[in-house]
C-alpha cells in the first residue's frame, strides 16, 4: 500500500507559500536592513512607496517610520544602486560587490543599446571625474553635474540621458553608491559616495575572491527563500542570468539536497517550481495546517515593484485575476492594491501628507469592493498615514 502522493503545487498554495516567504504574512525581520535581506534585493526607483513596502515586513513592535526607514539609507544599512537590471535596487551592503560582479556586465550591455540609440560618446572621461569628485566627499547629483560641467567633460547642451548613463556606468564599476543626504535634508538620496567608503572589502558571503559558479550557487541560496516557489524563468528574468547558468546552479543544488522541484498544476501545469527543501516540507506536506485564506480578507497597499509583483516572470500570473486588466503603471496610479494576495486596484501615493493628520489614499478599484475588503483597506490606509506622518508619543 502506497503512501498519500503530495498535494499538487497550484496557485492557491503558490501564492499562499510567497505572501509568507516575501515577508507579507507571518513573522516579519527585526529592522528594515533585516528585510532587505531576506530578499537580496528589492527593485526601488519608486524609493518612498518601496520604503514603506519593506516596513510592512518587519515585526509590529519594531516596524519603521518614514523617517527610520529613510535613516536606513542615510546611515549606509541599506544602499541604493543599479545592479541586477538597469534600474535601481536596494540591497545590504555586503551584497553590493559580488551582485555588481556578477550582473555588471550585463547590464552594461542592456545599456548599450540604448546609448547607440541617442549617439552617446564615450562616457569614460566623465565617469572617471564623477570619481574623483566622489574621492573628495559625498556630492549630490547637482552637485556632480555641475562638476562635469565646469570639467568640460559634460556638454552644457548634451541630452539628460549623456549624466544619467555617466552616473551609472560609475555605479556598474563600484566607483559611486547612494550616499547619506546633506544636513538637514533626510529623505534626499540623490547623493553619491565612494564606493569603497559604504561597501565592505570582500565579496560578503563569497569571502575575500570572487567566484562566478559561487556567485550564481548563493543567487540561488538567497532568491528561493524570500520568493518560496519559483521557476528557472522567473530568476531569469529576476536576475538576467542566463539561462544555462542559472541550471548549472541548480543542477549542484539538487544534487546536494538543497531543493525540491515540484511540478505545477491548474493555470501552473508544465512549469517546474523550485523551492528550498523546507519551504517544500511546509508547504507540501501539511496542507490542511497552511490552507490559504481567511474569512476575513487582508489588503495590501503594494509599491509599483513590489517583490510579490517584480520577483517572477514564467509565474507572475498568480497573483493576477485573469478577469481583470493586468496593472498598468501609466500615470499616477502605478501602485497595486492586493486583496489576498491578488491584485485588484490601483493606488496613488499621497502627496504632501498634512503632520500627524489623516492621509487620503486615492484608490481605484479594478472590480466592486465586496464585504469587509472596505473597512480592511481602511486599516491600511490608518497605517499608512501613521508610517508617512507618526504623532509624538
Amino acid at each position: 500500500m502506497t503512501g498519500p502522493s503530495r498535494p499538487v503545487l497550484d496557485s492557491r498554495r503558490v501564492r499562499a507559500a510567497r505572501l509568507e516567504a516575501t515577508g507579507l504574512r507571518g513573522p516579519g525581520t527585526p529592522g528594515l536592513p533585516a528585510a532587505v535581506e531576506r530578499l537580496l534585493a528589492v527593485q526601488g526607483q519608486e524609493l518612498q512607496p518601496a520604503l514603506w513596502g519593506l516596513s510592512r515586513r518587519v515585526d509590529a513592535a519594531a516596524r519603521p517610520d518614514r523617517a527610520a526607514a529613510n535613516r536606513s539609507l542615510a546611515d549606509g544599512e541599506v544602499l541604493r544602486t543599479h545592479v541586477l537590471r538597469p534600474t535601481w535596487h536596494l540591497v545590504r551592503p555586503a551584497d553590493v560587490r559580488w551582485l555588481l560582479e556578477l550582473t555588471a556586465p550585463r547590464v552594461a550591455r542592456l545599456m548599450a543599446s540604448t546609448e547607440r540609440a541617442w549617439d552617446v560618446g564615450d562616457l569614460g572621461p566623465g565617469v572617471d571625474a564623477v570619481a574623483a569628485e566622489v574621492a573628495a566627499g559625498p556630492r549630490t547629483r547637482a552637485e556632480l553635474k555641475g562638476a562635469l560641467l565646469a570639467r568640460g567633460v559634460l556638454a552644457a547642451d548634451a541630452p539628460g540621458i549623456v549624466f544619467t548613463q555617466t552616473l551609472m556606468h560609475a555605479e556598474l564599476r563600484r566607483l559611486v553608491v547612494s550616499g547619506p543626504p546633506p544636513a538637514g535634508r533626510p529623505e534626499h538620496h540623490q547623493v553619491y559616495a565612494a564606493f569603497d567608503d559604504r561597501v565592505p572589502a570582500g565579496y560578503g558571503p563569497l569571502g575575500e575572491r570572487f567566484d562566478a559558479e559561487a556567485a550564481v550557487l548563493e543567487l540561488w541560496r538567497r532568491y528561493l527563500p524570500g520568493r518560496a516557489f519559483a521557476t528557472v524563468g522567473d530568476l531569469r528574468l529576476w536576475s538576467d542570468i542566463p539561462l544555462a547558468d542559472l541550471r548549472r546552479g541548480l543542477a549542484v543544488l539538487r544534487d546536494a539536497g538543497e531543493v525540491v522541484e515540484v511540478p505545477g498544476a491548474g493555470d501552473l501545469e508544465g512549469l517546474t517550481l523550485v523551492g528550498t527543501t523546507s519551504v517544500a516540507d511546509r508547504w507540501l506536506d501539511d496542507p490542511g495546517r497552511h490552507a490559504p485564506g481567511t474569512t476575513r480578507p487582508e489588503v495590501d497597499l503594494l509599491q509599483a515593484y513590489d517583490e510579490l509583483l517584480m520577483s517572477y516572470r514564467e509565474t507572475r500570473h498568480v497573483v493576477l485575476d485573469p478577469a481583470l486588466p493586468p496593472p498598468d503603471r501609466a500615470g499616477a496610479f502605478v501602485h497595486s492594491l492586493a486583496v489576498d494576495g491578488v491584485v485588484a486596484g490601483r493606488w496613488r501615493w499621497p502627496a504632501n501628507p498634512p503632520p500627524g493628520g489623516l492621509v487620503d489614499v486615492e484608490v481605484q478599484w479594478l472590480r466592486d469592493a465586496t464585504g469587509s475588503e472596505p473597512e480592511a483597506l481602511s486599516e491600511q490606509v490608518t497605517a499608512l498615514a501613521a508610517y508617512l506622518a507618526p504623532t509624538a508619543a
